[in-house]
């Protein structure tokens, strides 16, 4: 049983450029400090920036030898810490990706707190995180679904709330059909307006429609793709 010896299977990059890379071992299940929970994860995600550190393409990954990869992963409380008064044993819960990102502006000093990039991440039978870290989920999500949530669902949300100010009755763009355009198309619908993807893939752009998406854009038969979005907008854009 994981965790009966007081360790836990982990995966963790022991060289970077190449899958093989990637080994499995034995760690100590990690303990508890003021303001932390224990979480044993349950489901994890793969995303585009966790291949991108596998092939050594962050620089504050390629000095991390050893470092435990994924940025999204859920999983359910079970130990908490001195302080720790949010959550409980039970809980179910996401971590987020910029673990000291809370509020504001992102500074410098945040970037280095990202799961799986600048510290440990997720793919591990059990992770330590801040209590401000961790984020409950809704019961009707399984955890592979809350598990697809923290990098690319936030993102589609950031750029289409708090800093595009999207609105019932606008259209939105988004290019291709990867996790965080799914995401933005569930998102722009949801809040009454209008997606247009673009795909070279016609069944990825009938999975983008079946999601919420009210047109799809060849663009690898159309090069001038930008023409055919501005018709389908009545010349708006």
């Amino acid at each position: 049983m994981a965790g009966s010896d007081g360790e836990m299977w982990v995966w963790s990059w022991r060289g970077f450029g190449a899958l093989e890379h990637l080994q499995q071992e034995r760690r100590p299940i990690p303990k508890v400090g003021p303001d932390q929970v224990l979480v044993r994860v349950k489901a994890n995600s793969l995303n585009q920036r966790d291949i991108m550190v596998g092939n050594g393409g962050l620089p504050s990954a390629a000095m991390s030898s050893g470092l435990i990869p994924l940025s999204d992963g859920a999983g359910q409380v079970v130990e908490t810490g001195e302080g720790v008064s949010g959550l409980k044993v039970g809980d179910r819960v996401i971590g987020i990706f910029r673990q000291r990102w809370l509020s504001g502006p992102v500074r410098p000093a945040d970037t280095v707190s990202d799961l799986g990039g600048a510290t440990d991440g997720m793919l591990a039978e059990y992770v330590v995180l801040d209590e401000s870290g961790l984020v409950r989920f809704p019961e009707h999500l399984s955890y592979t679904e809350a598990a697809t949530l923290p990098c690319a669902a936030a993102t589609a949300w950031c750029a289409l709330f708090p800093k595009s100010r999207f609105q019932a009755g606008e259209t939105m763009l988004t290019l291709g059909t990867g996790s965080v355009s799914l995401f933005a198309i569930q998102f722009a619908r949801a809040a009454g307006g209008r997606a247009i993807v673009t795909s070279s893939s016609g069944e990825r752009g009938e999975r983008a429609i079946a999601l919420g998406a009210s047109s799809c854009v060849d663009y690898a038969r159309n090069p001038e793709w930008d023409e055919e979005v501005r018709a389908l907008t009545g010349g708006l854009g």
